[in-house]
């Protein structure tokens, strides 16, 4: 795109040596660049303010790195790491502490693994079922009264996620062993399930549950908008989910309407009418690419 700077350590030519970074993670950088930048200007001292200090930010980090799903490699988990031990000490934003409190873990104790599976779904709850801004005030008010209202309210929501959830991963499962019956017992490389009734916003939890349970890369979808398709995807280890699309793309120009994501997760919109040619080009590339072993 048009842009004075384009920040992505995945394209070519970029040296950043830490790939699977997460968008929080690079947009963190970038700030830490920029605030050095201005102290070398004297920026700071010439509009009367302090430098920000930029570990006010690494619970933010810690908590969006996980929830984002990325590999905890060297740098990510140093950044989690960093932001973990914030938290424990209370070192972190009213809403953070708030919804740590609401899913009753002891915030001293607090592990990466409650970031992704106790945090991180109270807040993507808010988008999936009703209005994202709701997680996001929650994240930024510096007002403890009101981020216990909102982290009440991002619950609420979440428990209302799993109903929806539960339904849909009984469905998918049901149909996963439909395909089994029909293929003589064995399923395609990629699972790719759809059904018109299931919601868009759930869709990537069921790929993950499908995932685990099958362990094979998992498409799930679900309406859109204007006839489209929206898919979330979860993949196995040694398979890039986000390249997987990528070639599909590159071979057939217009399957695929949007797509994005890493290496194990990633989101797609694709025509209805065109589901049945996606799963056919996307196993395709997964029957060459894919280590039948890793299955």
């Amino acid at each position: 795109p048009a842009a004075d700077a384009i920040v992505n350590p995945n394209q070519p030519g970029c040296e950043f040596p830490h790939k699977s970074t997460a968008g929080v993670g690079v947009i963190f950088y970038v700030m830490s660049a920029l605030r050095r930048h201005l102290q070398e200007q004297g920026w700071f001292d010439q509009a009367g303010i302090s430098a920000p200090n930029m570990a006010q930010y690494l619970d933010l980090v810690a908590l969006g790195t996980v929830a984002d799903l990325v590999p905890l490699e060297h740098n990510n988990r140093i950044l989690v790491a960093q932001g973990l031990a914030r938290i424990r000490r209370g070192l972190a934003r009213p809403g953070i502490l708030a919804l740590i409190q609401h899913a009753g873990r002891d915030v001293a104790r607090l592990q990466a693994t409650d970031m992704g599976f106790v945090l991180g779904p109270r807040l993507n709850a808010a988008g999936r079922l009703d209005d994202m801004s709701v997680g996001i005030e929650c994240l930024i008010t510096n007002d403890a009264a009101r981020a216990q209202t909102l982290a009440a309210q991002l619950d609420q929501l979440n428990q209302e996620r799993r109903s929806i959830e539960g339904e849909m991963q009984e469905q998918a499962s049901a149909v996963v062993n439909q395909l089994l019956d029909a293929e003589d017992r064995e399923l395609p490389a990629c699972v790719c399930l759809y059904q018109p009734d299931w919601h868009e916003g759930v869709v990537g939890i069921v790929a993950s549950r499908i995932k685990e349970r099958w362990h094979r890369p998992a498409f799930i979808f679900a309406q859109g908008d204007g006839g489209m398709l929206k898919g979330s995807a979860r993949s196995v280890p040694g398979f890039h989910i986000r390249d997987a699309l990528a070639a599909v793309d590159a071979k057939h120009p217009g399957l695929i309407d949007r797509f994005g994501g890493h290496a194990m997760a990633a989101g797609l919109s694709l025509s209805e009418e065109r589901l049945q040619e996606f799963k056919q080009a996307l196993n395709d590339y997964a029957n060459d690419h894919l280590d039948a072993a890793l299955l």
